[in-house]
């Protein structure tokens, strides 16, 4: 592998455009991270609320309800701030421009060189980094969206769980109620018969 002219052009005409597509997409996840932290503030003042409304001395039940729903509440903040840290994704992107403005820099030289070389070396450096750069700007936001997409599911799962137990609960008590009904309506005929029969009826 070496360098050569229409090498050197492709690399200086594609890394501005990785630029771009990467600059849009870290926009965009910094945008979906913001509201993400604004929901976990959002969540967090909910919470605030629901203590003052608890007032000084709220009840055992009311405290059991309280911190269930406040819980809830903020684990659903917290979750959806673990979308995609946003520390790593810009010391990854830092990372990636700095080797394209190195092959971009280089590339440019080489062109206007009067007798460049081959360069086998440069060469294989900017196809690397190309491809890193190829990389960044598609495997981050598919793992982004996978991730989103499996926390939404794995949330899901875990609500319909949730009111599958409450359904499963109050068919229980309604049960339960149905069974001590039966068992009053049991015990009333047996008072009856036994007054029926005392009387000799």
């Amino acid at each position: 592998m070496q360098m050569t002219e229409p090498f050197a052009a492709t690399i200086a005409a594609v890394v501005p455009v990785i630029w771009l597509v990467g600059a849009v997409e870290v926009h965009q996840m910094m945008k979906i991270y913001l509201t993400s932290a604004r929901h976990l503030e959002d969540t967090a003042g909910q919470a605030e609320k629901l203590l003052r409304d608890a007032g000084e001395q709220p009840t055992s039940e009311q405290l059991v309800e309280l911190n269930k729903e406040i819980g809830e509440r903020l684990n659903e903040g917290v979750e959806q701030t673990k979308l995609f840290p946003p520390g790593f994704l810009n010391f990854l992107w830092t990372a990636v421009v700095a080797v394209l403005l190195v092959s971009e820099f280089e590339a440019l030289r080489w062109l206007a060189a009067d007798d460049p070389g081959p360069r086998p070396g440069l060469a294989m450096y900017m196809l690397v980094t190309t491809m890193v750069g190829f990389g960044a700007v598609t495997i981050v936001p598919v793992a982004v969206a996978m991730t989103q997409t499996m926390g939404h599911l794995r949330r899901g799962k875990e609500r319909h769980a949730a009111v599958g137990d409450a359904v499963e609960a109050q068919v229980d008590r309604l049960r339960a109620r149905v069974d001590g009904y039966r068992d009053g309506v049991e015990e009333l005929q047996r008072e009856v018969d036994a007054v029926r029969s005392d009387r000799g009826e």
